[in-house]
């Protein structure tokens, strides 16, 4: 998996060291949101407008707000309808954009922060920017084209064919031909991580280079051994060396090459992985060609906003009679749809990524893992299924260190129901569960740990889904889903001209995107059997 490289990080200590008093006197909790330090100190940057920031408290903010024609709309190049008149009569830009500056509430953004449990799924960088672009590389059999050149690629990737598509079993070394084609090849595996044919190419039938790989093998119906797929080659792609480790091309020499088998991307049999060159061999044989190549992402922060409102008398008659503090009410119920809205969409990408990652594991291991069917019969019972629930949840977690070779899963997502078979089952005596679950009811959010997998209750999830989620919150550098919020949350009140009643605006912008090379092989979905659910939890209707 290639690393990937997003924002430029502070490394001074010191932004934490002036921010904790005043976000701890907020409610906030540095040692879960560690980057609420780093998103304080923008936010104090970009809201201050004192000449003299050095010299100013940090969280004191003197607003100036003030407004240009026309609105801002979705970032977009500069133009020349952007540019300023000359003609001496006005200096303004044209009204393709707006200049306004709300008024900024930074305790705001802390009560987001506490309220969206999806910040313990994925990691959270701060953009200093509505947009950026995300670079991520990766390193590649071949000097990194597919042209006709010196460096033509040893092994190329034929899109659009798997397993699926070859109608028995393929063997490492078997020929790769097409018809009317003039290349010679060998079949080397499959993809580790999309199940895609990999091939060796030996050389290409002529002496100046001939057709290209693409030429070759796009649009072609591929034959590898005596077996033809059953449809064409969408194209062909160079093959990741992150991705999949080929044996033999390190170690096989020139001389040897033609007649010796690579394999990949997993442990071949006994005695088939390629020995090493003679020292001789080494000698006489070139230094086999990798390239880099890197990856952008552009990167959009998204706009969430709501209003609420209340009248002047449910404000003096809640504030007289019951004490209620109402425009604190108000801005409480804005802030909660605003971290309901943001969790959601976490938890929503995580599922969908699993979804994505669980479609390319059917491809590559030709089953599906990542279902459960549980059936009570025999010696079986409810806790002996429980147990089985609790394997397969580690089964997965190892699964995903298995396919994203980061790590194994940290978390689990799931609804009530299926987190009440997971503690009912805690402290199993016959093989006991290394679970701190309790069998309490209430714990809405985070419910405990199953082997090291923290197990978070998802009330959005109705009683009867089926599914759970499992995922690995990386470092910020490594492939996932990640959180980059550029304005957690700013207020702004008004009061109507008619009623004189207050209105509270609250606005988010943020972005939810994937990151990295392959971010979904750090997420897993399983579901299982709706008909299970009632066995599991010791009922078979929703009461």
């Amino acid at each position: 998996m290639a690393r990937t490289k997003i924002f430029k990080r502070s490394s001074d200590s010191r932004l934490t060291n002036t921010w904790k008093p005043i976000l701890e006197a907020n409610g906030a909790d540095l040692t879960k949101t560690p980057w609420l330090a780093e998103y304080a100190h923008n936010h104090a940057i970009f809201d201050n407008t004192t000449p003299l920031f050095e010299n100013t408290a940090p969280g004191v903010f003197f607003q100036t707000p003030g407004s240009l024609g026309g609105y801002m709309g979705n970032p977009v190049a500069p133009t020349s309808g952007q540019t300023p008149f000359s003609n001496g009569a006005k200096n303004a830009y044209s009204d393709s954009g707006s200049g306004d500056k709300f008024p900024s509430l930074l305790p705001v953004a802390i009560q987001v922060a506490a309220k969206t449990i999806g910040f313990d799924l994925v990691p959270v960088i701060p953009m200093d920017s509505p947009v950026g672009f995300l670079p991520y590389l990766d390193y590649l059999y071949a000097g990194g084209r597919t042209s006709g050149s010196a460096f033509d690629p040893y092994m190329v990737k034929l899109e659009g064919l798997n397993a699926s598509k070859f109608v028995g079993t393929l063997t490492p070394g078997d020929a790769v031909t097409v018809a009317g084609g003039d290349f010679t090849a060998d079949f080397v595996g499959y993809s580790r991580v999309d199940g895609t044919v990999i091939i060796k190419i030996i050389n290409d039938g002529s002496v100046n280079g001939g057709t290209t790989p693409a030429d070759e093998y796009a649009g072609q119906t591929v034959t590898i051994g005596a077996i033809a797929s059953t449809i064409v080659a969408a194209g062909v792609s160079l093959v990741s060396a992150l991705e999949n480790h080929i044996s033999g091309f390190t170690s096989v020499s020139d001389a040897d090459y033609d007649t010796t088998a690579f394999s990949g991307s997993y442990l071949p049999s006994t005695g088939q992985v390629p020995g090493s060159m003679k020292r001789e061999a080494g000698e006489n044989s070139k230094f086999r060609q990798m390239g880099l190549r890197m990856f952008t992402k552009f990167v959009e922060a998204e706009t969430d906003q709501v209003s609420i409102s209340a009248t002047v008398e449910q404000i003096q008659d809640l504030n007289r009679v019951w004490n209620y503090d109402v425009i604190s009410m108000l801005e409480n119920v804005a802030v909660n749809d605003l971290a309901q809205s943001i969790n959601k969409r976490l938890v929503d990408k995580v599922f969908q990524m699993a979804d994505y990652h669980n479609t390319e594991i059917a491809l590559v291991e030709g089953t599906d893992i990542t279902s459960l069917n549980l059936v009570a019969g025999g010696f079986d019972n409810t806790s002996t299924l429980q147990r089985r629930l609790v394997t397969k949840v580690l089964e997965l977690a190892n699964l995903i260190y298995h396919r994203g070779r980061f790590g194994a899963g940290t978390f689990l997502v799931t609804n009530g129901r299926v987190a009440s078979a997971l503690a009912d089952v805690a402290g199993y005596s016959i093989a006991q569960v290394p679970t701190d679950m309790g069998g309490v009811a209430g714990n809405l959010y985070p419910a405990g740990k199953v082997y090291g997998v923290q197990v978070y209750v998802d009330p959005n999830l109705s009683w009867g889904d089926s599914r759970l989620a499992i995922g690995r919150k990386g470092a910020d550098e490594e492939p996932g889903v990640k959180f980059m919020p550029y304005i957690m949350a700013e207020s702004l009140q008004t009061i109507s001209e008619g009623t004189f009643s207050p209105k509270i605006g609250m606005k988010s912008r943020y972005a939810i995107t994937e990151a990295g090379w392959h971010p979904e092989t750090q997420y897993l979905n399983m579901e299982i059997d709706p008909l299970a659910i009632g066995v599991l939890t010791g009922s078979t209707s929703i009461i």
